[in-house]
């Protein structure tokens, strides 16, 4: 793979997006993290690529004035829009902090603090090595204290999965990494099973309420007028291999009548520190 820097690439994907990042299904499926959580009065939460604070807000309602809230994200174009919402809502237990989500122990902030419930909504499939970062998240957690994480499924999100695979054919990098997740829940069950935690539930729920047969050239502009993901296969020396590449990934996604059937499927695991 190309060299490149992962969480400057994260970061220039979600600066910008986060202007817009509410305007979608988004701030649905962050309310049902955080209830999934069940997380109570005067708990301490840890709210990993926080973003634009949706988890975060509806934790901090959650916990009340005697629980606590830090989030954390490497986006500045993100967290802009949390300070925002914080300043708006006068909350006071709330903390949020610009940085990579890989690497807490040089978070300073963190530094001897545990938490009851560590949430990450929508965001392990951006990081290369999931299962490292997991194990140590799970260093933070109280005794008994909860993971709430989650993946896709196999076949949810299948334009962003087509350019992951075009990325490694052509040996260049696009900052996902939903192939990591190929088996779907059995994989996220072993990684929090690797990181120690135990009582490992997994839930199926829908992340954008709605299937949908997804059309080839709705994406293929995605290389005519790349986004911050897809800039690496847009470039113009590159740009029409990716797209015969795209074309072939695609086709062979199809079922017998041609037709791409995406499924509207996240798996949400909760696992606890003994």
């Amino acid at each position: 793979m190309a060299l490149h820097d992962q969480p400057l690439d994260i970061g220039d994907v979600y600066n910008s997006r986060a202007e817009s990042y509410d305007n979608s299904w988004h701030p649905r499926f962050a309310r049902h993290m955080v209830e999934i959580a069940k997380l109570k009065p005067g708990e301490d939460v840890l709210d990993l690529a926080c973003g634009t604070g949706l988890a975060t807000l509806c934790a901090s309602t959650a916990v009340q004035e005697h629980g606590s809230v830090v989030g954390v994200d490497i986006s500045g174009g993100m967290l802009a829009q949390a300070k925002h919402k914080l300043q708006s809502h006068d909350l006071n237990n709330v903390e949020l902090h610009q940085h990579s989500i890989t690497d807490l122990d040089r978070l300073l902030a963190l530094n001897g603090k545990k938490f009851d419930a560590i949430l990450c909504c929508s965001a392990l499939v951006l990081l290369r090595d999931p299962g490292a970062a997991v194990k140590q998240w799970a260093t933070y957690l109280k005794p008994g204290g909860r993971i709430v994480v989650d993946v896709i499924h196999p076949r949810d999100q299948l334009p962003g999965i087509t350019f992951e695979k075009v990325g490694k054919r052509c040996n260049l990098p696009v900052p996902f990494y939903r192939l990591n997740f190929g088996a779907g829940s059995g994989d996220l069950r072993q990684m929090c099973e690797d990181a120690g935690l135990s009582r490992i539930s997994i839930l199926s729920v829908s992340q954008i309420d709605r299937p949908e047969l997804v059309d080839l050239n709705d994406f293929l502009t995605d290389l005519d007028a790349p986004r911050p993901s897809t800039r690496h296969l847009g470039r113009s020396q590159i740009r029409e291999e990716a797209k015969m590449l795209f074309k072939d990934e695609w086709a062979k996604l199809a079922d017998e009548q041609g037709k791409i059937k995406q499924v509207d499927c996240v798996f949400v695991a909760v696992a606890y520190r003994s």
